[in-house]
């Protein structure tokens, strides 16, 4: 990962107005600090949780339960060692929407707003595979990389579109509730 890319997508976040959001956690907490030298999978999650909250994935000082999900996922017990072993693994965790909604009805507007943000950390960071974690980064990544909609996501579904390999899956805290069955074959996927 070089130096540029993280300004690049810095650049395109902070100065995005197309939204009223909260804040921004992805600056905030300095999200792409963690990116890996070379990321070879990218997981897109959905979006920061909506409210006036601090809790967010890569806000190691509070509790969130995306990384509780993903340490379950991951078989790891502290919050520190999942971003270690995401970016060891050549895997940077982002979100279909980088800025925290102000409440859970603007996720759709604000999903579609954030398009093009990441449709460019696609082409910047160049994954061999993205693995869209729930409906909000499913449709995210199905219209970036003209590919349908998967009908249900209580399970794995497996797609290519422009030699990047894609896996649709349910979000991790749906797997972290109803699905604990899925969790090594998620782990395997966001493995390399």
């Amino acid at each position: 990962m070089s130096s540029k890319t993280m300004e690049r997508m810095e650049r395109l976040i902070a100065s995005c107005k197309r939204c009223v959001v909260v804040d921004k956690p992805f600056l905030k907490y300095e999200a792409y600090s963690w990116l890996p030298q070379k990321t070879k999978i990218l997981a897109v999650g959905e979006s920061p949780p909506p409210g006036e909250k601090n809790s967010v994935f890569y806000n190691l000082n509070l509790f969130d339960r995306l990384r509780l999900s993903m340490k379950l996922i991951l078989d790891i017990d502290k919050d520190l060692e999942v971003l270690k072993k995401l970016k060891k693994s050549s895997v940077f965790f982002t979100a279909a929407v980088k800025c925290r909604p102000v409440n859970q009805k603007k996720i759709q507007v604000m999903r579609v707003n954030c398009l093009p943000i990441l449709r460019e950390e696609i082409r910047l960071l160049k994954p061999k595979k993205i693995v869209a974690m729930g409906k909000t980064a499913s449709t995210s990544i199905t219209e970036i990389l003209g590919l349908n909609q998967p009908k249900r996501l209580d399970r794995i579904i497996e797609a290519e579109a422009k030699n990047i390999k894609i896996f649709f899956t349910p979000h991790p805290n749906y797997i972290f509730r109803f699905k604990r069955n899925l969790t090594k074959k998620i782990k395997n996927l966001i493995e390399c």
